[in-house]
């Protein structure tokens, strides 16, 4: 019995779904019924989703149900069926393994034909930045208060100094 060599159809498939699940940034393939395909593992470590029951689950299933959120089904559910694409849909997540994070959504819709509908989506956590943004923004504001109270204090030595 011969070999059977896979078609190139299948080969596109194959490769595909490995760069999918090795790729560094959070990304998960899902399809048009926002089925999982399949999910990088920087997307399973950063979200504390298990490798193992990705595969075939329901996007708003994953995990503890945190990306049960009725927007961003209806969001993904659109780009599914259209050509417009989701771009930086920001949204906060109560992840259990990693407490609460702000993630930034981005979603593409994948056509090789009408029956394979993909959706790749990438997940870019913020969590950190938008503290970072918060803790600039409290020390601007501070620095600003302290300037005017600098600037009142001299307007009012100025002000009580005997003239020479």
């Amino acid at each position: 019995m011969a070999a059977r060599t896979p078609s190139n159809t299948e080969s596109s498939l194959s490769l595909g779904l490995a760069v999918i699940r090795s790729s560094p940034t959070p990304v998960i393939l899902l399809g048009a019924d926002l089925t999982v395909v399949a999910a990088s593992a920087s997307f399973c470590d950063a979200f504390g989703v298990d490798p193992d029951t990705v595969a075939g689950a329901l996007m708003p299933s994953l995990g503890a149900g945190e990306w049960r959120s009725p927007q961003l089904q209806v969001l993904l559910a659109a780009a599914a069926r259209t050509d417009v694409a989701v771009d930086a849909y920001e949204m906060n997540l109560d992840v259990p393994t990693h407490g609460m994070r702000c993630v930034v959504i981005s979603a593409r819709r994948l056509v090789t034909d009408e029956e394979n509908i993909r959706l790749l989506v990438a997940v870019t956590d913020v969590t950190d930045l938008r503290a970072a943004d918060r803790l600039k923004d409290n020390l601007l504001r501070e620095k600003a208060i302290l300037l005017q109270e600098v600037q009142h204090r001299v307007a009012n030595s100025l002000r009580s100094s005997p003239a020479s």
